[in-house]
């Protein structure tokens, strides 16, 4: 995916996340794009947000950031 292409899709992950805050499996996406545009800063916000809500998801998100 190109990174005019990542950041749309992070921008769609955004408003679908307005109306599903908590929603788990779009927080992972959110930090996964993240990753892969190199903002580690913001995917690291998202794995603290995440890891309230699933520890599962979370630990992956991490494992994604730090490339485990």
């Amino acid at each position: 995916m190109g990174e005019g292409l990542l950041e749309r899709y992070i921008e769609d992950l955004k408003k679908e996340l307005e109306s599903k805050p908590e929603d788990p499996e779009l927080l992972f996406k959110l930090g996964v794009a993240y990753v892969r545009i190199g903002k580690t800063d913001s995917a690291r916000e998202v794995y603290k947000k995440l890891k309230g809500i699933d520890k599962s998801k979370a630990k992956e998100l991490l494992d994604t950031i730090y490339e485990v």
